[in-house]
């Protein structure tokens, strides 16, 4: 009658092309919209930051231009070259990306995720006017 080790049963092997049990996610019931949402919302800022091409529209760009430039001139209309357009838009949306970059950074120096309005003018009057891009 010698001593006995019993073993302890074996768990049922799984097929490896099988997918795994189901088991309920972390915070599953709760926001798992918003977890998607958030991966979508991270996905195009991602695409957006890889891409070159503009994010202001050309159309809608022109005619405020057009616009501006005719208050600037006392009602003479310019005729604007397709180039010339472009160098503006190009540089209207270098200076606001830079000037949202400021305002995000002092909300979150604030503590905060959320950019509101008193960041971006807290970044303008720290920059002045004099220096654009600086």
């Amino acid at each position: 009658m010698g001593s006995r080790r019993r073993s302890k049963p074996e768990a049922p092997r799984r097929d490896p092309a099988s997918p795994p049990p189901s088991t309920p996610r972390r915070g599953a019931s709760l926001g798992s919209s918003s977890q998607r949402r958030r991966n979508v919302w991270l996905k195009q800022v991602k695409m957006l930051q890889k891409s070159t091409d503009l994010l202001i529209r050309k159309r809608p760009f022109s005619h405020l231009a057009r616009e501006i430039c005719m208050k600037f001139t006392r009602g003479m209309d310019f005729n604007w070259q397709a180039q010339a357009l472009l160098a503006l838009a190009q540089a209207a949306e270098a200076y606001l990306v830079h000037l949202f970059e400021d305002a995000y950074l002092l909300s979150l120096h604030a503590g905060r995720v959320t950019l509101f309005p008193m960041y971006v003018q807290l970044a303008r009057r720290i920059r002045s006017t004099e220096e654009g891009l600086g």
